[in-house]
């Protein structure tokens, strides 16, 4: 039951109202909707800031932003900046397009009749949620606010050779649109969505979640849970339907991924954002749900993401983890063609195994687990590969069967935490379930739930250790996040243990560096170790090894445990180099010093000087660009 004009806050109380439907017998479940904010993971940009480069090589489609499309073919001449794209060239001629896979976009509508979409729509795969119709058409208006599905759409599905946009990733695709963002957005609104027709539908690709704000901690609910579950189990006719998710945009503010229940789900694939020199955005968030990463935009003179545009039109400025999501959902439509077989599982496990570090090697933040897989808060395990991938699925063999193993904290509990007792460090021990019918030897998701109260929950930075010694930071501080609430039976997830053994002893560490007054307690923590008993077959060679093998000892961190590096919270560029200089173990901070040489003794600005935000000076080399012009903050 649904009113299209039910309000976004109820006038008055109305918890008699759902009681009554909740004591009467004929009716099983029911509870009021309210609305969600749902943000879209791109960014406004400034039509200016269209750079055009000379192809390197022979243009292969008549597409007229063919040449703009760098991350499918490098065609970039700027000096010093290395060749990368993420290898769909070489599986397009191996035959592979994504024909006979479907994929739909869930956001704020699809303009199918668009001539480089059109050929490729498909009304099965489409929905209206928001007017509860069969059309996604979006909804114009004077500002083109509903432009967000359109782009993601083109991205994955613009047809090849036929003088428009450009190619899409898997340009043989056929693609829908659920529109569910232009309007409110409730549980209810979500689990139609993410569920629709789940047999006929092979991938959901979502570039939208909580807001990025810093401050939310936000996820789906029963509804929507229940319709990833459903998804998952019968979708693809019992093999899973495959949901990438953009992993968020909050990163200027110091938010973290974890703190969003849909890329922090064991069933979503969770997509982070590389820029086209390789380096982690501005906008990126860290977090240790994040899977794999694809390419974005990045720095300020940096090439965006070309694609369609509403009204027939094309673009070369989408943006954002909005952007990299629809190219991963692009290059695993090609692997589902030459390997239909796949489960969602297959799929994490191939993109996990094939993702390449090495494009990204320069950023910090990269350690190794013990069975050999480099890993990254900002980018999972690397760059998605399409190559690889499909070389690797033609001969996959499907991954064993999963088990759920669960272990509690044997500490007593709780334990406080204050300025005083500035950490609180407890052991989970786990014998993997050994001799059951949930026994584990092979990890694939690790899930931390804990109930903590503080009074100041930003503050808090929490760690999980396995009993390999590998570290990963679950969650960093969010100093934008002031609330009282602390953490509910909050899940958090990594995928760094992925393939190790969980038998052993685990260590949680969550502690409050800030020294300010704040305190609370650790009340609940256990662990979800989901994986299985028998070594998938791709793992049989042992330690995984790379290409560029001999690379990864240069390309390590070799920050101590327990010690990452601070938030990458960006408020006061003064503050922010100080911080920087505080941790003085971390290596590679050359340019805290160099950004200080250009803002020491900043002189005052003119009324007339371009304003730009502090995030994209520091993070986009605005000051390396342009060494004699100062920035107003």
């Amino acid at each position: 039951m649904r009113k299209n004009d039910h309000p976004q806050r109820s006038r008055r109380n109305a918890q008699h109202l759902t009681k009554r439907l909740a004591d009467d017998h004929r009716v099983e479940w029911a509870e009021q909707q309210v609305a969600k904010r749902r943000v879209k993971r791109d960014f406004p940009i400034d039509a200016s800031e269209l750079m055009r480069k000379t192809s390197k090589e022979n243009v292969k489609f008549n597409d007229f932003l063919w040449q703009d499309q760098w991350y499918l073919h490098d065609t970039r001449n700027i000096p010093n900046v290395p060749e990368l794209d993420m290898r769909t060239i070489p599986v397009w001629n191996m035959g592979y397009t994504g024909k006979g896979i479907v994929i739909t976009i869930m956001d704020d509508g699809l303009e199918w009749n668009h001539t480089d979409i059109r050929k490729n729509y498909d009304p099965k795969a489409s929905w209206d949620t928001n007017d509860d119709d069969p059309d996604p058409f979006p909804r114009y208006d004077e500002s083109d606010s509903n432009n967000h599905g359109t782009r993601c759409a083109g991205e994955i599905a613009m047809v090849a050779n036929n003088l428009k946009c450009g190619v899409g990733v898997a340009y043989n695709a056929k693609i829908g649109g659920i529109r569910m963002l232009d309007g409110i957005v409730n549980d209810a609104v979500e689990s139609v969505s993410i569920a629709y027709n789940v047999d006929h539908i092979d991938i959901f690709s979502a570039s939208w979640g909580p807001n990025d704000d810093g401050m939310t901690v936000d996820g789906p609910k029963r509804l929507a849970v229940e319709a990833l579950e459903k998804g998952i189990k019968q979708g693809r006719h019992g093999k899973g339907t495959i949901y990438v998710w953009a992993s968020g945009n909050g990163g200027s503010k110091g938010d973290n991924c974890n703190c969003d229940g849909y890329t922090n789900s064991i069933y979503t694939l969770s997509v982070g954002s590389a820029s086209q020199r390789g380096d982690f955005p501005w906008y990126g968030e860290r977090c240790a749900s994040t899977m794999t990463t694809a390419y974005s935009s990045g720095a300020y003179s940096d090439q965006k993401i070309a694609t369609t545009d509403l009204h027939n039109k094309c673009t070369v400025h989408h943006t954002g983890t909005s952007a990299a999501a629809p190219l991963a959902a692009g290059v695993i439509a090609l692997v589902l063609e030459a390997n239909p077989n796949l489960t969602w599982r297959d799929v994490q496990h191939l993109v996990v195994w094939t993702s390449e570090y090495h494009h990204l090697q320069h950023n910090k933040g990269w350690k190794r687990n013990s069975v050999g897989l480099m890993y990254n808060s900002r980018f999972g395990f690397g760059l998605i590969n399409a190559e690889a991938m499909v070389k690797a699925a033609l001969n996959w063999t499907t991954v064993p069967e999963k088990a759920i193993c669960k272990a509690s904290s044997s500490s007593k509990l709780p334990r406080l935490l204050s300025s005083q007792i500035k950490e609180v460090e407890v052991e989970v021990t786990s014998d993997g379930c050994t001799k059951s019918s949930d026994e584990i030897n092979y990890l694939e998701h690790v899930e931390l739930s804990l109930d903590i109260d503080y009074n100041h929950r930003g503050a808090l930075d929490i760690y999980l250790s396995s009993p390999a010694g590998t570290v990963s930071m679950v969650l960093s501080r969010r100093e934008r996040d002031s609330s009282a609430i602390g953490f509910k039976n909050w899940t958090f997830l990594s995928v760094h243990f992925w393939g190790e053994n969980p038998a052993g002893r685990w260590k949680v560490l969550v502690r409050d560096m800030t020294g300010e007054d704040y305190k609370g307690a650790v009340n609940r923590i256990s662990l979800t170790l989901h994986g299985t008993k028998d070594r998938p077959k791709h793992m049989t060679g042992g330690i995984k090894r790379y290409i560029y093998e001999e690379e990864i000892e240069k390309a390590l961190d070799r920050t101590p445990e327990f010690q990452e590096e601070l938030p990458e919270v960006k408020n006061n560029i003064h503050d922010e180099l100080e911080n920087l200089r505080s941790v003085d173990q971390k290596e590679n901070l050359d340019w805290a010093d160099l950004v200080g040489k250009n803002l020491r003794n900043m002189p005052v600005q003119p009324n007339n000087f371009p304003r730009i935000p502090y995030d994209v000076a520091l993070e986009e080399d605005y000051i390396d660009s342009y060494p004699n012009l100062y920035p107003y903050y």
